[in-house]
């Protein structure tokens, strides 16, 4: 029954990203974006990974705070997708690669942007993750595309989690199942909101 909740928000929530006109996108991404930037999460980050947006999608455009950070010298970090399927062996299914530049990146299967190269970042050395996600819950537990990725890799994380979504995409409760794993900020186009600590902020 959880699962079948959970699929009802999923649909409404892509349902809601498609319906946002391209200028509403690009106005709510750069609201969400100038927002992150003073977050101190990231302020205090040396190490930061993230997600490369899938514009069509309508996935968060976290791309001009990527470019910011990069800027100010602190590395940013990309996931790469090792294994397209469910890894019954237990290993790891994506690699965690260093950003360089734009035309370093190469698209996979999934029309996800990933950075070419072999060099690796150990986990324990991220110092912040910003996390993909159709939408999230006041709860702290967010909506991915439903393959587990994310889940898998930040239940070793005890680092800041970082989710950027749009007002329209923040819910009352999504339905919190044994594998999820919460964030510890969420932010809107319209505020700052951290579950763990019920503090809302509009600045």
């Amino acid at each position: 029954m959880m699962s079948v909740l959970k699929e009802a928000i999923r649909a409404t929530l892509i349902e809601r990203r498609a319906r946002l006109t391209d200028v509403a996108y690009q106005e709510k991404s750069t609201a969400i974006v100038e927002r992150m930037k003073s977050l101190p999460e990231l302020q205090a980050a040396a190490i930061v990974h993230s997600y490369w947006p899938v514009i069509p999608r309508h996935e968060v455009d976290v791309r001009p705070l990527l470019y910011f950070l990069h800027a100010q010298k602190k590395q940013i970090v990309l996931p790469v997708v090792v294994n397209f399927g469910v890894a019954s062996d237990g290993s790891e299914r994506l690699r965690h690669v260093p950003f360089e530049s734009e035309d370093r990146l190469v698209v996979n299967r999934w029309g996800i942007h990933e950075p070419i190269g072999t060099q690796t970042v150990p986990i324990e050395k991220i110092d912040a993750v910003i996390v993909p996600a159709l939408g999230a819950g006041r709860n702290g537990h967010r909506i991915g595309h439903g393959f587990g990725y994310y889940d898998e890799f930040l239940r070793r994380m005890t680092v800041p989690t970082l989710c950027p979504i749009f007002d329209e995409c923040l819910v009352d409760v999504v339905p919190e199942e044994e594998h999820d794993v919460p964030v510890s900020v969420i932010i809107t186009d319209k505020e700052v909101y951290r579950p763990d600590k019920c503090v809302t902020s509009a600045s």
